[in-house]
């Protein structure tokens, strides 16, 4: 499955699809009628090429014609004489377009997009203060991800891809995927700088098609794909043997990603790991700048800095580059507190914990994790909240760096059914008004309590609006809900039928 075939499928096999040439939503010529949130592609042929194609700059504005916003992607070269464009209306109503390029038959394309209202589509991955959210239904989550292999292992598979959503995000409860590129970008055959040709290479439309395809089937799934760019120098996994960080390679490559990806929803980037040893802030700075400069729509783009491992009350959180969409750290084993200290250390963006937090036979004792650590700190982290992770059980095959599926996958789902729609936008931790975690909103109408072996809970529930309906949840056991009645607003002790890990969530919550 090649170029726009690749891209259609991905997107028409869930909640989204993409008009593309001739295909459904075309009205006339260059117009398109579709849905707000949902991305429409068009093809331009412009034979006769001369010098590399990769290198051909051609745009699109699109205005709108209620509020005058106005969006400008640039085309991607979809092989031969093909040229795409994409487009995601933010609004609904009408967009008018014009293209713009040296290049004889890429420029003065006009057209119209009229896109219907689309209220429960989410849109693109945002932030809401500290908050993971989404643009388009303005919900807030917080990213639970399962390890994912590089797009070679899923290159033309769609049927491992949606036997994994299944697996990972159904049975299990997880949110989302990680996935490696590396130098995969210019070869999907070669993750390191050793094994690609020359020192100046093209993107591998093949590694594109790859991403498109798992970032459409997850996000139609209700989940998200974090990309990490790059890996680790001294494996050669950076673009620095490629012509340089930001260098020719690396800008074209920026460019195509820009173009071919950013009208998509449903996606998030990190630089890549071990940045502390071959990037500066510089290196990050250009790369964030050019990122968005050129992509139409914005994502969220980080990178982890080194650290803290081991937290201490006091202890710094630095960021190689404070210019990012989000707070990357490597931490071995968060505790609550440090999930809590790292939100704390830069409140006005979303955080991301972003070592990946592994169960493998041969382990490294001071950072890998086991059942205990893993759901657990699926609860720490949101209870602190909000904080992104990354999470894989590993079989130690050679070569593989996908999760396999958890032994109790019932207990991660747990987290994941109990959190739908009550994780607020509004909620922050008190920890004065237990003897366990809360968060609690400011109108004083919803909690959410958490104790770990725990035969009792006390909540100080003395400021709240009035009585409100409550349920427990055992989150050691498969989703069951404990109805508690209407609490009182008062001081209080809930005690447990028997002593577990226990969830009380208090206050009219919309479950979805």
């Amino acid at each position: 499955m090649r170029g726009g075939r690749a891209i259609a499928a991905a997107w028409a096999a869930g909640l989204v699809g993409i008009a593309a040439g001739q295909a459904a939503g075309q009205v006339a010529g260059m117009d398109r009628s579709g849905k707000q949130w949902v991305p429409i592609e068009w093809s331009l042929a412009r034979p006769g090429v001369q010098g590399n194609p990769y290198d051909v700059v051609a745009a699109a504005t699109f205005t709108h014609a209620g509020s005058g916003e106005r969006i400008t992607t640039e085309m991607f070269h979809a092989g031969g004489a093909a040229w795409k464009f994409r487009f995601t209306p933010t609004k609904a109503g009408k967009w008018t377009f014009t293209t713009k390029s040296d290049a004889a038959g890429l420029g003065a394309r006009r057209g119209t997009v009229t896109a219907a209202a689309n209220p429960t589509a989410r849109g693109f991955v945002t932030a809401f203060g500290g908050k993971w959210g989404f643009s388009g239904t303005g919900e807030v989550f917080v990213p639970q991800l399962a390890m994912y292999p590089g797009p070679d292992a899923y290159h033309e598979k769609p049927e491992k891809i949606d036997r994994d959503i299944r697996t990972f995000l159904v049975e299990h409860g997880f949110n989302g995927f990680h996935t490696l590129v590396f130098c995969r970008w210019f070869d999907i055959g070669q993750e390191r700088a050793t094994g690609i040709r020359g020192k100046d290479p093209n993107p591998d439309p093949r590694t594109f098609e790859a991403l498109e395809m798992l970032i459409g089937k997850t996000y139609a799934a209700g989940g998200i794909v974090h990309i990490w760019a790059w890996g680790d120098e001294s494996r050669t996994q950076t673009p620095i043997r490629l012509g340089g960080k930001n260098g020719p390679a690396d800008r074209r490559l920026q460019r195509y990603i820009a173009a071919r990806l950013g009208p998509l929803p449903g996606w998030t980037m990190g630089y890549g790991f071990d940045l502390d040893e071959w990037t500066q802030e510089k290196d990050l700075r250009e790369w964030h700048t050019c990122m968005h400069k050129h992509m139409g729509w914005r994502h969220m783009l980080g990178g982890r800095s080194v650290g803290p491992n081991h937290y201490r009350p006091g202890i710094k959180f630095p960021q190689i580059y404070e210019g990012l969409d989000y707070s990357g750290y490597e931490q071995h084993r968060p505790t609550y507190a440090a999930y809590v200290a790292a939100m704390a250390a830069r409140p006005d963006k979303p955080t991301f914990s972003e070592d990946r937090f592994r169960i493998r036979p041969h382990a490294y004792p001071e950072k890998d994790y086991d059942m205990v650590r893993t759901r657990r700190g699926l609860w720490h982290s949101t209870m602190a909240g909000g904080v992104a992770n990354i999470w894989g059980k590993l079989d130690g095959k050679p070569g593989g760096r996908g999760s396999v599926a958890y032994p109790r996958p019932e207990a991660i789902k747990t987290w994941s059914v109990f959190f739908r729609g009550r994780f607020l936008r509004d909620m922050s931790p008190n920890a004065r008004i237990t003897d366990g975690t809360c968060l609690a909103r400011p109108k004083r109408t919803h909690y959410v309590f958490y104790k770990e072996d725990a035969g009792s809970v006390r909540m100080d529930l003395s400021g709240m609006s009035g009585p409100q309906p409550a349920v427990a949840v055992d989150a050691l056991k498969p989703y069951k809900e404990l109805p508690l009645g209407r609490l009182k607003p008062a001081k209080q002790s809930w005690k447990a039928p028997y002593s577990s890990d226990w969830a009380v969530a208090i206050g009219p919550f919309e479950r979805r």
